[in-house]
């Protein structure tokens, strides 16, 4: 019965990512310029052919197909299936959407196009690839993108810069190369966040199925593309060697992951606090804070300076913020303020405190909770006050979770993996776009509100039910 399960959910899973990699692209707006990919799309599969409703819904058929496929497979590792064979069926997923076009985003077009400006001498930290005009590999970027600054590290945008060299600016060339490098930072993911569960006494199987073969995860790192990818093939291996009793190397793989996308900053905060707090006396623990704050802030700069990029980058990392999404609950508060003059500054600055001592009060549950369930809680809290919300930036506490999560924050992700996957459609842009302002942005919230209410409530029940399994002493 076990290996009927798995195999139905192979079956319907490797049909929805191959709908998803023949029609795709056609459903949404990555084909606005010609020849983005190998292949075209099938022409009856289009809008003009089946209408823009009727793509749009078979686009979401085939998403929500992914999504049963995935859930039936977690009733196999109920029956006790190895998370080797997990790891086959999602290959078995991947392989459509390895061979399709990119999907849910276009920011990889982007980063052929950030390559491709500093191959040109245009500095990515002052202008948008868009100034070089009609240069093949910059038509791919979405119009937001191509005519802005670009935030991400000069580490990452070095490694864009000689792929671009690599292949001579070539966009097919580079967007391969990209997704070749994605492809290994999801494997490298599904293999640690199994091994970060088993070190913890956990289940490698759960590991598996709820982080490294989540449709969520395969949607947005092996078709999308995401950089995420690297970023987290880099930091999940930091956390398993901090775990590991190897807290320097852990941070210096966490620096280096910084290097891609500067969030993974927080997981060398986390590390060092944590390592301070296994010191014996206040001196002791303040010079290893201090250790973990020199080699982690010193390793960044260096990372930096050695690029030759500046430190530009550091003024670009509100331009994300820009888009105004509905998905990020400081855009949406502001909008249902006043539609018409959002507080877009005041909000976001309540979401940077609110960050701040939310994570602070997350990094005192160290002892009791661990480093890999307080790293994903911040990051959580770092995702939901930030100044944009995308699905994929989901990704870094679903796999923590997934591999050290207790059975409600496994739970919650199992929700959001589910309910995230139709956040976006397939050729990039949020769903909420499809909705008028300020309704969507109060449906947001409503939806937010209920989440935290139900944490609240969970967490209240919970210890009432510890208190009172817990026998009171002897007299």
């Amino acid at each position: 019965m076990t290996a009927l399960v798995l195999g139905l959910g192979a079956l319907l899973g490797t049909a929805a990512t191959t709908y998803l990699a023949v029609a795709g692209t056609s459903l949404g707006r990555s084909l606005d310029a010609p020849d983005l990919w190998f292949y075209e799309n099938d022409p009856s599969l289009t809008p003009e052919a089946l209408g823009e409703a009727a793509a749009r819904s078979w686009s979401a058929a085939a998403v929500g197909l992914l999504a049963v496929a995935w859930l039936l497979t977690g009733l196999a590792v109920r029956r006790g299936v190895a998370a080797r064979w997990l790891l086959l069926v999602g290959v078995l997923w991947a392989v459509p959407l390895v061979i399709g076009p990119p999907l849910f985003s276009e920011d990889v077009f982007f980063y052929t196009a950030i390559g491709a400006a500093v191959q040109n001498d245009v500095d990515p930290f002052r202008y948008g690839p868009g100034v070089l005009g009609a240069v093949e590999a910059v038509r791919g970027a979405e119009p937001f993108w191509r005519f802005s600054p670009t935030p991400y590290s000069p580490p990452f945008v070095s490694l864009l810069s000689g792929l671009s060299w690599l292949f001579d600016e070539d966009l097919l060339s580079v967007l391969v190369a990209v997704r070749v490098l994605c492809v290994a930072g999801w494997l490298v993911c599904a293999l640690i966040v199994c091994r970060i569960a088993a070190r913890l006494g956990g289940s490698r199987a759960v590991a598996m199925w709820l982080g490294g073969i989540n449709p969520l995860v395969l949607l947005h790192l092996v078709s999308g593309n995401h950089n995420d990818a690297l970023m987290l093939a880099l930091l999940l291996p930091g956390l398993l060697l901090a775990l590991l009793d190897r807290p320097l190397l852990g941070i210096l793989l966490c620096v280096a992951g910084a290097g891609i996308k500067a969030t993974a900053l927080v997981a060398v905060l986390v590390i060092g606090v944590d390592w301070a707090q296994r010191q014996d006396g206040w001196a002791a623990r303040l010079r290893t804070l201090a250790l973990a704050g020199a080699v982690g802030a010193g390793a960044f700069a260096l990372s930096v300076q050695l690029t030759g990029l500046g430190w530009g980058f550091l003024g670009n990392l509100d331009i994300p913020g820009r888009s105004l999404v509905s998905l990020t609950p400081t855009s949406a508060i502001a909008f249902v303020l006043d539609a018409d003059e959002p507080p877009i500054d005041q909000t976001r600055l309540a979401g940077v405190v609110v960050a701040v001592v939310v994570g602070a009060l997350f990094l005192t549950r160290l002892r009791g909770w661990g480093l890999i369930r307080v790293t994903s809680w911040i990051g959580l809290t770092v995702v939901l006050t930030g100044s944009v919300v995308w699905p994929w930036y989901f990704l870094w506490p679903t796999l923590l979770f997934a591999a050290a999560g207790v059975a409600a924050e496994r739970r919650l992700v199992v929700v959001w993996s589910v309910v995230l996957l139709f956040a976006t459609l397939p050729g990039g842009g949020p769903v909420t776009r499809l909705f008028p302002r300020p309704l969507v942005d109060q449906f947001v919230l409503g939806v937010l509100t209920v989440a935290l209410l139900a944490g609240l409530v969970h967490v209240v029940l919970a210890r009432r039910r510890s208190s009172r399994a817990t026998p009171e002493p002897a007299r």
